[in-house]
């Protein structure tokens, strides 16, 4: 049986948490991955918008990576990671991890 991990691993400047977020089923878990990331680009929620131009472009001062399907249409490993290069402390990583349980 597969389980479908959604990780967000946040860390700022005054404090830091693991959320783990487990699903039966990888839309569910490809839904919620985008539903965190749109909400980390919420400058009232997270530090994270301010590393993003109004076009969506990642800023000078910030380490940013992802691997993402498109549509979910496909099951695999996705990620979404940011750093401040300026507090290597503060970053956002983001990732689906699909595990096998028995």
């Amino acid at each position: 049986m597969k389980v479908y991990a959604v990780i967000l691993d946040w860390s700022t400047s005054d404090d830091s948490h693991v959320d783990i977020e487990l699903f039966d089923t990888y839309t569910k878990a490809y839904h919620r991955f985008n539903e965190i990331i749109k909400n980390e680009k919420n400058p009232e929620i997270s530090w994270v918008a301010d590393a993003f131009d109004e076009h969506g472009e990642i800023l000078d001062g910030y380490e940013f990576a992802e691997h993402i399907e498109s549509d979910g249409s496909q099951e695999f490993d996705c990620w979404w990671n940011i750093t401040d290069k300026n507090d290597w402390y503060q970053h956002d990583f983001l990732e689906i991890r699909i595990m096998e349980v028995k």
